[in-house]
């Protein structure tokens, strides 16, 4: 099994399949929004949506990519008119530096939102790169084959408050250009979280909040191997302004980790929801704070702006120099709504970090 001194990219793979899979911050009880700014509510007319969305984006790691994100929105069952729309598509996406990945995903909101469910799969090859300060002081390329499953059902135990178990299988096959050889393994992990879930909307939330807790343990696979396990916390907040037109939302995150973690499972700037402005996965460690606020300003019925700040901090860094460093980010970016009915949303934000930046293709919001 990996460890700290050969790189496995459990994280970047495990931030997709949730984010893909819905099991992201836009997974929330739905009871409605207000009017104005584009989305009238959770629900599609009738039975069934197609909305086929192109993708493009660069990345300073991978490169220039491109692809399609073919979904829909449906409703299961007639007589459920309580639960949002479910969701469930297709994730395709090849980049010039040769990355690929093919997903599929579904996330279902059942028995009048009493029940989620979120499943997704896929295959892929991922190129990226660490950075290592010492001895070489540089950054180390590797290559990972790979193939992933993921589920998770969650159920609703007293009014906002969910309760849910989850499941990931993730093979790999990793490659580091320095290192000869190629390493094989698979994880097999388990998951429990709770969400106190008081957001207006699953598709735009425009006033409430969620909290959010997730541990994630993954067995050793051996006598010696004792395994890991993960431990996250999530604050994020909603405040409609001008009217119901623009939102203020704010995000706290913590994560830690727990025992023999390989160097992959580690958290990561910039990877997921917490920080823009920070794509070479320069700093990270075994645990991570971030902050950040974004305005999103609604100036038209299908067409928006954003503009957020933030600031994260990682510790018992794979570079000592990262322990506590302040790490700050900023910018901006636009919203093109591609559902009126539900304010589903996709565009592309603009952020600067420290030594850093990054172009983000956006399937809906950060968080």
């Amino acid at each position: 099994m990996l460890r700290t001194d050969r790189p496995r990219p459990f994280g970047f793979v495990l931030a997709l399949v949730l984010v893909l899979g819905g099991v992201s911050a836009t997974e929330i009880t739905a009871q409605g929004i207000p009017s104005g700014g584009g989305g009238k509510g959770d629900r599609i007319e009738g039975s069934f949506k197609f909305l086929p969305i192109p993708y493009i984006n660069y990345d300073r790691s991978i490169g220039l990519q491109g692809g399609a994100l073919p979904m829909a929105l449906f409703n299961p069952v007639k007589r459920d008119t309580l639960s949002p729309s479910s969701m469930a598509g297709l994730f395709g996406m090849y980049s010039t530096n040769k990355t690929w990945f093919v997903f599929g995903f579904t996330r279902l909101h059942l028995f009048e939102d009493d029940w989620r469910v979120s499943l997704a799969g896929g295959t892929g090859t991922y190129n990226f790169q660490f950075f290592l300060d010492s001895p070489i002081s540089g950054w180390i390329p590797y290559r990972t084959e790979m193939d992933i499953a993921f589920a998770r059902v969650q159920r609703r135990i007293y009014r906002r408050l969910y309760g849910g178990v989850s499941y990931v299988y993730l093979d790999f096959k990793t490659t580091v250009d320095s290192l000869p050889g190629a390493d094989e393994t698979n994880l097999h992990g388990l998951g429990l979280n709770l969400a106190l879930d008081h957001r207006s909307s699953v598709f735009y939330p425009r006033t409430g909040f969620e909290n959010e807790f997730k541990f994630f343990t993954y067995p050793g696979q051996s006598d010696e191997d004792n395994g890991s396990s993960k431990i996250e916390l999530e604050h994020n907040h909603f405040v409609s302004l001008r009217q119901d037109q623009d939102v203020l939302a704010a995000r706290l995150f913590a994560g830690a980790g727990i025992g023999n973690l390989s160097f992959n499972q580690q958290f990561v700037v910039g990877r997921d929801s917490d920080l823009r402005g920070y794509t070479q996965g320069a700093f990270r460690g075994n645990y991570l704070v971030a902050l950040q606020g974004e305005y999103r300003w609604n100036f038209k019925p299908r067409l928006g702006a954003v503009g957020f700040a933030g600031v994260a901090t990682v510790f018992d860094a794979v570079n000592e120099s990262d322990n506590g460093r302040l790490l700050p980010g900023i910018g901006t970016g636009f919203r093109y709504v591609v559902d009126t009915e539900t304010g589903f949303r996709i565009g592309a934000d603009f952020a600067v970090g420290r030594d850093d930046w990054g172009l983000y293709f956006r399937i809906g919001e950060a968080f």
